[in-house]
């Protein structure tokens, strides 16, 4: 196994313990017996288990997200981008995606590097959403009359919320995306149907 090779078996085992058991009791043993490798591996490549975690969280979460931003280029209507999302939640769920953004976020509180990582990635997130919403309200003649920026804030926002709660065993709240899927084509259906102009006045007159 090349010395890269080590180092993406460590990372996968790493995030596929922490998907399914926590990050507590995770030492270089259990995680180099996971990856299949020498525990020394983890010291070697990551200097501890602090520096392979936080490799492997920000690769496994930049990897989550830019499946997401690119499904997001083809937006073109509030149903679309409600659709993007709801996959990118099945995905998550299946493959434990969710479960490790949950502990990336708890780990964020205290760890600052973990917490800037966190910004970083998230940033990227919520830059694909304002171009999408951007896209669709130009479509519709409404460009300029929406806060995008703060709009795509709370869009993001609420899908990391409803991502992460959504994947808790038992749902508690039950399918929070689900719930949701008959906003975005109401609100397509009413930007169709209301003429731009009108459409301006209102939010023009909403905003001040």
């Amino acid at each position: 196994m090349s010395s890269e090779e080590t180092r993406t078996a460590l990372m996968d085992a790493v995030v596929r313990l922490t998907a399914t058991n926590g990050t507590k009791g995770l030492t270089a043993r259990g995680i180099a017996g996971e990856a299949g490798v020498n525990q020394a591996l983890v010291y070697y490549h990551f200097n501890g288990v602090d520096g392979l975690l936080h490799e492997a969280y920000e690769r496994a979460t930049l990897e989550m997200l830019s499946h997401y931003t690119a499904d997001l280029e083809d937006v073109r209507t509030f149903e679309e981008l409600y659709r993007v999302g709801a996959v990118l939640a099945q995905r998550a769920e299946v493959d434990g995606s969710a479960s490790l953004l949950s502990h990336v976020i708890a780990a964020a509180h205290t760890d600052e590097r973990m917490a800037a990582m966190l910004s970083e990635s998230m940033g990227h997130w919520r830059a694909a959403i304002t171009r999408s919403i951007e896209r669709i309200l130009a479509a519709r003649g409404l460009d300029g009359v929406v806060d995008v920026d703060s709009l795509a804030g709370s869009l993001a926002a609420s899908t990391v919320g409803m991502l992460t709660i959504g994947s808790v065993p038992g749902r508690p709240l039950g399918d929070p995306i689900q719930a949701v899927s008959g906003l975005p084509p109401l609100l397509d259906r009413t930007m169709r149907f209301v003429p731009a102009a009108l459409a301006r006045r209102i939010f023009g007159s909403s905003a001040g």
